[in-house]
């Protein structure tokens, strides 16, 4: 997970919103579009969350309310601030142990809903994220950890999500020892690495956090 920054929400949103009696469940089809749309371009096409790719195709998007809309007002619901692009998650499994992201975070019961920590919008909730060898996302924070393993399952077996970090990583590696056979990589060229990733933007590498949270170690 990386932090999100909002840009402008699209005009037809705004537009929608200013009618009398809008709300979120009766979002026209073509207002919902490019709400998506726009979330996906800030976002670089990557899940919120668990940061595998998604656009408007084969790997299907959604909008998940930071602020559940169980507990939202419906100008909550239609505030593009609280709006994030998500992936499937996994929601039509049968065991909600093999969801995640927003689709195990709805399937709690609604006062376990909330993030304890976790903030998309609000980069120094994300700071305690670390990751292991095998890809396996944790924080020794206890309510980070809640945030991601109980509320949004990013070690999700049946979607390989470790194994997705994993091979990320692997790529990085392997990036990085084609640049730089059998010696050690400047520091240079990995802070060269780190900038490319904090500043991609239309689209980004997809599990991108664990690279940036390898190369933030190894500088």
């Amino acid at each position: 997970m990386i932090e999100i920054k909002k840009g402008n929400e699209p005009k037809e949103l705004l537009q929608y919103r200013q009618q009398d009696f809008a709300s979120y469940a009766d979002m026209p089809s073509d207002v919902k579009k490019k709400v998506i749309e726009s979330l996906l371009s800030e976002q670089g096409h990557l899940c919120a969350y668990c940061m595998s790719r998604i656009d408007g195709g084969k790997h299907r998007a959604t909008i998940e309310h930071c602020i559940p809309q169980s507990a939202s007002t419906e100008k909550e619901r239609l505030n593009y601030k609280n709006m994030v692009a998500v992936c499937w998650g996994n929601r039509d499994a049968h065991s909600n142990n093999d969801k995640s992201c927003d689709a195990k975070r709805g399937s709690l019961p609604l006062e376990q809903q909330d993030m304890k920590k976790l903030d998309v919008f609000d980069g120094r909730t994300l700071m305690d994220i670390q990751y292991t060898a095998n890809g396996t996302i944790f924080s020794e924070n206890s309510d980070v950890n809640e945030d991601l393993n109980k509320r949004l399952n990013l070690n999700c077996e049946a979607r390989r999500l470790k194994e997705c970090r994993l091979q990320a990583l692997r790529t990085l590696h392997s990036k990085i020892n084609q640049k730089y056979p059998n010696r050690t990589a400047p520091k240079k060229y990995l802070q060269e690495l780190l900038a490319h990733y904090m500043a991609q933007s239309e689209n980004r590498e997809p599990y991108s956090g664990i690279m940036i949270a390898w190369l933030n170690k190894k500088i």
